[in-house]
């Protein structure tokens, strides 16, 4: 009986190493695998809601405290079932909020569940859920951000030296280096790092507490609950928050769509150079795919599924956008799309940032090849214009034909010669004492380098100083990073500390 060849994929044999099983799941998307229902996510944000909705009820004795504490039991119970995987939600219930009250009234009764919904409407619930999820999700947008800018600078400090061609229109344009390139890319997504601290300072408010739009005659405590929810205080008004059910997630949806736009950028780049016909990287077998006919293809998948990722948020934003621009005043139901729409975005690029990171830590870089694009196609011509204007004090239009000219009657040579220069001279009339040394030297690429100091450039010092500056930005994110984690962990805390003294009051 012949053996049977096990086939799990249709590519790969080629390969040395087998791509991750994180590169698979980015490249593959949807193809096998479905997107488990939105409600599934908020599950642990309700419970959290719950929680504290019913510690303030009980707080400003709105519903009893034996009331509250078996409410509470219920709740702990619950969230044990569900951090398990033994709460599973059932769709004749609609949502994940009547699906938690049911369970509660089937263990405790109407008389007792049925007070838990009080002075609460599922408008200012789902609305807490969906600032709490996004709050955590900008959170981790940014962590992976700045993982993914430490490996750029990494990589920038290791490549500080290394001559590389720089490009404008596709073609190779001015002397550069690979340390000035990967130091760039860092601080796009920096910045990008920053645009998302920028949502929490807008939206850091809790909507818990503006019921359908018009609060409630109950004497709640709203900023009780939103320094249990760990918010820094309810918002300023209850018809805003209900009524603009989709601007904290455009807002979300924004420095997403600008990160991905920076990493299809990054991913466009990287699949140039990795080509035959560039040949300035080579990509790693862990983040390439394969060809189901050709078994010589290595593929950058994850690259390019990186750019199709940065049109979907785009998209996705204008339809956020889209669903706020015409709502009537209170609360309208299209509105519910928008926790689609931001969860799909999420789900899609959260991986996206450290995909690109391990392309990059990975990749092989070909020195030697991109050093010979530094000496070819008169690369140099810019810096040996700019020479004669600070030698010699020529107009720069002057100049610039100057070398245009001897480019001209260069052609063939990759660099302007000395015969062409004295040529040019003698056309235009210039008395100007340039040597053959200076002509070479000033299009030597690492005398190009050495030469250019201006800020935010490709200089050693200049480099150090963008990446000590880079360094610092790291640090200040950390730190604010650091900061939002321990007051949440400080809220949850809080919250559980006053769970425990219901739960004592009410003999549980």
């Amino acid at each position: 009986m012949k053996k049977q060849t096990k086939i799990n994929k249709l590519w790969g044999s080629a390969f040395s190493q087998k791509p991750s099983e994180a590169v698979i799941v980015f490249t593959a998307g949807r193809d096998v695998v479905s997107t488990p229902p939105a409600d599934v996510a908020l599950l642990p944000y309700d419970l959290w809601v719950n929680k504290t909705h019913c510690v303030m009820l009980a707080t400003q004795g709105i519903i009893p405290i034996a009331d509250a504490a078996k409410i509470l039991f219920g709740l702990a119970k619950l969230e044990t079932l569900a951090k398990t995987g033994k709460f599973i939600l059932d769709p004749a219930k609609e949502d994940v909020h009547t699906n938690i009250e049911s369970w509660l009234t089937e263990k405790l009764g109407i008389e007792i569940a049925g007070k838990l919904h009080t002075a609460r409407s599922r408008n200012d619930q789902v609305i807490a859920d969906s600032a709490l999820y996004l709050k955590d999700k900008m959170l981790a947008f940014i962590q992976e951000s700045v993982a993914l800018a430490s490996v750029m600078m990494k990589l920038a400090k290791e490549y500080e030296t290394t001559i590389f061609p720089g490009f404008t229109h596709h073609q190779h344009a001015m002397v550069t280096t690979l340390g000035h390139i990967f130091a760039g890319f860092a601080t796009m997504v920096l910045r990008d790092a920053k645009k998302f601290t920028h949502w929490l300072a807008v939206h850091n408010t809790s909507p818990l507490g503006s019921v359908v739009a018009y609060g409630t005659t109950n004497p709640i405590d709203p900023f009780y609950t939103a320094k249990l929810l760990g918010f820094a205080k309810p918002v300023t008004n209850s018809l805003d928050a209900i009524t603009n059910r989709w601007e904290a997630e455009a807002d979300l949806a924004y420095p997403i769509a600008s990160l991905m736009n920076h990493l299809s950028s990054i991913a466009q780049t990287l699949i140039i150079w990795a080509t035959p016909e560039f040949g300035m990287v080579k990509l790693s077998d862990q983040y390439s795919t394969g060809s189901s006919i050709m078994p010589q293809k290595k593929n950058p998948d994850p690259l390019e599924v990186m750019k199709g990722k940065a049109s979907f948020v785009q998209g996705q934003l204008m339809s956020l956008l889209g669903i706020g621009k015409a709502n009537f005043i209170g609360y309208n139901r299209d509105s519910q799309w928008t926790k689609y729409l931001i969860m799909d975005l999420v789900d899609e690029c959260q991986p996206a940032p450290a995909v690109l990171a391990g392309v990059l830590e990975t990749m092989t870089i070909n020195k030697d090849g991109m050093a010979g694009w530094c000496t070819k196609g008169f690369i140099g011509a810019t810096t040996l214009m700019e020479q004669l204007v600070i030698k010699f004090h020529l107009p720069m239009r002057q100049a610039k034909v100057l070398v245009e000219k001897a480019v001209k009657y260069s052609q063939g040579k990759d660099i302007v010669n000395y015969g062409a220069m004295l040529k040019t001279l003698k056309e235009i009339k210039l008395d100007c004492k340039i040597t053959r040394k200076e002509i070479r030297a000033w299009q030597n690429p690492e005398v190009i380098i050495s030469l250019t100091q201006s800020p935010g450039g490709p200089g050693k010092a200049a480099l150090g100083e963008s990446l000590e500056e880079l360094s610092n930005e790291v640090k200040v994110l950390n730190s604010w990073l650091n900061t939002q984690y321990q007051q949440i962990f400080q809220s949850k805390a809080l919250l559980e500390k006053e769970i425990a003294k219901i739960i004592k009051k009410g003999n549980i």
